[in-house]
């Protein structure tokens, strides 16, 4: 009997022994052999083969710091992503930092990399860095906000915007950006009337940009000038810059002009010497004030507007479902010429139009569109590329105030301005990786296969647990 216990202990023990073994061994296999799966329907998950070859390009340590909580409601997919960027590189390096358990941490980091928003991912390489926001990385269905419903989420472009960043990041190139001053222009050190670009200024730096001002009235651009920009003088520009300015763009330039309506107390509209310039390159600058009552802010002057309509344009990307504020616009037109090619940016609804009457304006008087008035919808916004020759790039707004500290941080302004600024500078990055659809999966009960699941997971499963067990003992009893 002895015997027989100590053969069964033994054969116990090994067989303990074996399994641990075998278990280890597994583990040892899979750690070193495994294939990551995507079972998602849209495959969300999945790496496209230009991400896979970027990454095998990678010859230096790229540092990825995520601002982001558990709690974040794109955090799941955010650290998903990232991990299979990980696994298809070594060269990445994943840090998560969550501001509610780490909070002295994040102010450091923070304060390092110059972030001022939450769920932040920052891409570091050297002392490059390149940001991508939460707004950035998925477009949202509203439709259910006015019923008191959550926004959700339709697509997610994770994989378009980290690889765009990585892009950003190994390229040689640092565009510089040459603010035009002299005439008024809100500017980078504060501008006329407190007008200040820097929270754009700090915003260009994350996009690894650099900003700087600029005269014309030497007669020449730097030649280091990857894009030049005009935002809001007051004041109009001599001949010799004119030439300058056309020279430059004739010669494959990229310009940014942000024209403001400037209206005179005699109600007419001050010109600046830029409107024939532009209407030579493909844009028509309109004497007028946009107004649009039915994307009208409250508590705001009637020349604010915010606006929904996007043309189909890099520029534009990402900006579907968001809005942009304009407190105070002109429109502009584009003119068809045989040597560019134009699009409208963004413009009001049917029911805005271009006021042409200034004095009822300046008089505070109600106005209403008449034949005089520019028809809407009209555009606040219009980009032109040439077609021959060295291609130059221009972009036109009736407004700079939107880019201005005050106004930045509202809306989608501050996409518009960067999107406008990489598509300048020619850093689009236009992949060819399309969003990937969410799988919304929504599950229906009833009332009595509610109450059925009930019943079974809390009474009928424990019962049958039981009756298990009591039917063991008695065979194992007799």
């Amino acid at each position: 009997m002895r015997k027989h216990a100590i053969r069964y202990t033994a054969t116990g023990v090994v067989a303990v022994i074996l399994v641990v073994a075998l278990t280890i061994m597994v583990n040892w296999i899979g750690a070193r052999h495994w294939k990551r799966a995507d079972w998602t329907s849209s495959h969300m998950y999945t790496l496209s083969s230009k991400t896979l070859n970027i990454l095998k390009t990678l010859k230096k340590d790229i540092r990825v710091v995520v601002f982001m909580t558990p709690r974040s409601a794109m955090y799941d997919q955010v650290h998903e992503l990232l991990t299979r960027y990980a696994s298809a590189s070594d060269k990445i390096k994943v840090e998560y930092i969550d501001p509610d358990r780490e909070p002295l941490k994040t102010r450091e980091l923070a304060k390092q990399f110059g972030v001022s928003t939450a769920n932040t991912v920052v891409f570091v390489l050297g002392k490059r860095t390149k940001y991508v926001t939460s707004n950035q990385l998925a477009d949202f269905d509203y439709s259910g906000v006015r019923m008191g419903q959550a926004p959700k989420m339709k697509a997610f472009k994770g994989e378009e915007q980290f690889t765009s960043a990585i892009l950003s990041l190994v390229a040689p190139h640092v565009p510089k950006v040459y603010f035009v001053t002299g005439h008024g222009e809100a500017a980078l050190s504060g501008g006329m009337r407190g007008r200040s670009l820097g929270v754009l200024n700090q915003a260009l730096r994350r996009e690894d940009m650099k900003a700087a001002d600029t005269s014309l009235l030497s007669g020449k651009v730097p030649k280091d000038a990857d894009v030049l920009a005009i935002i809001g003088p007051t004041a109009p520009f001599t001949p010799t810059e004119i030439t300058t300015l056309d020279t430059y763009l004739s010669s494959g330039g990229r310009l940014l002009v942000c024209l403001d309506p400037l209206i005179n107390r005699d109600a007419t509209m001050r010109h600046t010497r830029l409107e024939p310039f532009l209407k030579a390159h493909g844009v028509e600058v309109q004497d007028d004030l946009v107004i649009d009552p039915s994307h009208r802010l409250p508590f705001f002057d009637l020349s604010a507007v915010y606006l929904t309509d996007f043309g189909s344009h890099p520029i534009t990307k990402g900006l579907t479902g968001m809005a942009v504020l304009f407190p105070v616009t002109r429109s502009v037109k584009p003119v068809s010429g045989a040597g560019w090619t134009d699009s409208t940016l963004v413009s009001t609804s049917g029911k805005g139009w271009g006021e042409t009457d200034f004095a009822k304006l300046l008089a505070g008087k109600p106005v209403a569109l008449d034949a005089k008035d520019v028809k809407g919808p009209v555009a606040v916004g219009v980009a032109v590329q040439g077609t021959k020759g060295k291609k130059f790039r221009l972009v036109v707004f009736g407004d700079s105030d939107f880019l201005t500290d005050r106004q930045i941080a509202n809306a989608g302004n501050l996409n518009l301005a960067l999107n406008t600024f990489n598509w300048l500078a020619n850093r689009e990055h236009v992949l060819g990786i399309a969003p990937r659809s969410v799988e919304q999966v929504n599950l229906f009960l009833t009332r009595s296969q509610v109450r059925m699941i009930v019943l079974i997971t809390l009474l009928g499963m424990p019962f049958a647990v039981i009756l298990i067990g009591i039917f063991v003992w008695r065979r194992r009893r007799h």
